[in-house]
């Protein structure tokens, strides 16, 4: 299959979920069915074509955003604005090295931005990793879309939101954690940072995840706040962020069960 074919394939892809111009989309993806349907075809090719093709769909009054987390920060290991990889997917890491694009400020949970709202995201300060005032505030607050590409049911899983809605509610098995070290900002210049992060209660008997029960896309659905799509072998799942939100707030709040933590046996 030639480039201008793939390309005519990526951009139809897109085009029948619902992303529109100005929309505020962060996207997680896993990319192996894609390169395996295109084997032929450059991985770095690859992952331009559908991150041009998302940036077309939204416009330019939109904004793209992708993961580009690493916890090494928690671990001791200085973070280097310009150098520190993602550890959350292919997508981001290219994004990473294109001019379009920049990263947020925080350490462990960074996202790689173009768009309109790009220089507004990126000039956060916000101490907490899941707070209102960090990138996911900011997609709450703009009625943003959460785009999965290829990930399937496993979405529950890397659906990162649900913390924030943990924190903001104030749960009893997680807590906010100081993390202190070296900061090397995209100036080159060191200094000694704190961030805090919401963590699993270890004098509890729970392990580390949080559990979203499969029920919880049902309420989403009720909302119209959920699409899935397969298109050509490729699944699309597309989450309204601020009502997934407000729903997983008002789960946790009333105890309704579909966002618990995960118990040890």
């Amino acid at each position: 299959m030639d480039n201008e074919k793939i390309i005519l394939n990526i951009n139809k892809l897109f085009e029948k979920i619902n992303i529109f111009k100005g929309d505020k989309v962060l996207v997680s993806s896993n990319i192996l069915k894609l390169l395996i349907k295109y084997r032929n075809i450059n991985k770095k090719f690859l992952i331009n074509i559908i991150i041009d093709s998302l940036i077309e769909k939204i416009g330019p009054k939109g904004t793209l955003l992708f993961p580009t987390f690493n916890w090494a920060f928690c671990e001791g290991e200085d973070f280097d604005y310009n150098r520190t990889k993602s550890l959350s997917g292919s997508l981001g890491n290219l994004a990473l090295k294109r001019k379009d694009f920049q990263r947020t400020k925080n350490p462990i949970y960074s996202f790689a931005v173009t768009g309109k709202d790009k220089e507004y995201i990126c000039n956060l300060d916000h101490e907490s990793c899941f707070g209102l005032n960090s990138p996911y505030g900011y997609l709450i607050e703009n009625h943003g879309k959460k785009l999965f590409i290829d990930i399937n049911d496993i979405y529950r899983e890397a659906f990162t939101l649900v913390h924030v809605a943990e924190e903001a509610v104030g749960v009893s098995y997680r807590y906010l954690k100081n993390f202190s070290g070296i900061y090397i900002d995209k100036f080159k210049k060191k200094k000694h940072v704190n961030y805090k992060m919401l963590v699993r209660n270890l004098n509890l008997n729970i392990l580390g995840r949080t559990i979203i029960d499969k029920e919880f896309d049902n309420v989403l659905i009720k909302k119209q706040a959920y699409e899935r799509k397969n298109i050509n072998g490729t699944s699309l799942i597309l989450i309204d962020i601020n009502k997934a939100y407000k729903a997983a707030i008002y789960d946790i709040k009333n105890k309704k069960g579909l966002i618990y933590p995960l118990k040890k046996k």
